[in-house]
């Protein structure tokens, strides 16, 4: 009689599983991911498949709430690291373009490709597991708005911090998907000086343009 499998092994299994998924959303898109195509990369039958997910929504939610948790928590480790306001801006920064470069696959699915959000699964099966990944998201917003007011003090409101987050977030979102593309070695050598180097004026500039923001 066959052995079942341990909870270690039911687990490695499950992350097998989601590893090819996350290759096939990437290559193909969320379309191109099916339970027949993903049970061939794994050896396994389709069927099989089903005593481990239920399908291709809570594998691929599964997967955002993955990447937005590792985001979260390497940003607060950033975060926890300093005391002191600016490096501790920096140190998420960095982190920030570090998980993107360093997981694109990841990076991908959570922030460049069009894939289903959190209002695509309200009244859904999946309204639960998709507000788990929502809810991480934000913990990240809050996280990030609490290190900007720590550059600013307690003057600054939301209306003053948020457009400023953005911005530095595209900047930062342009920087990871042009490295990660390689375009933009056909343009510099030593992108990660040059990332470095934006990084320290971003900190640098953005007590003044918090400042000019809460007073213009």
């Amino acid at each position: 009689m066959k052995q079942p499998r341990s909870a270690d092994q039911v687990e490695a299994v499950k992350e097998a599983i989601l590893e090819n998924a996350l290759d096939i959303i990437v290559k193909h898109g969320l379309d191109g991911l099916t339970m027949r195509a993903l049970a061939a990369r794994v050896n396994m039958t389709a069927p099989n498949l089903y005593n481990y997910y239920s399908g291709k929504d809570e594998i691929y939610l599964s997967l955002v709430v993955k990447g937005f948790g590792m985001l979260r928590d390497e940003l607060r480790a950033a975060f926890d690291r300093h005391s002191d306001s600016l490096e501790r801006a920096r140190a998420m920064m960095e982190a920030y373009l570090e998980f993107g470069m360093q997981r694109p696959r990841y990076y991908d699915i959570m922030f460049t490709l069009s894939t289903p959000k959190y209002r695509d699964y309200l009244g859904t099966d999946y309204e639960a597991l998709s507000e788990k990944e929502y809810l991480i998201s934000m913990e990240i917003v809050d996280l990030v708005v609490k290190a900007v007011t720590g550059l600013t003090g307690t003057g600054a409101d939301d209306q003053t911090i948020l457009p400023r987050v953005v911005q530095v977030w595209s900047l930062l979102h342009g920087m990871v998907s042009l490295h990660n593309s390689d375009v933009i070695s056909y343009v510099v050598e030593d992108v990660n000086s040059i990332y470095q180097k934006t990084v320290r004026e971003i900190v640098e500039n953005a007590s003044a343009l918090l400042d000019t923001a809460r007073t213009g």
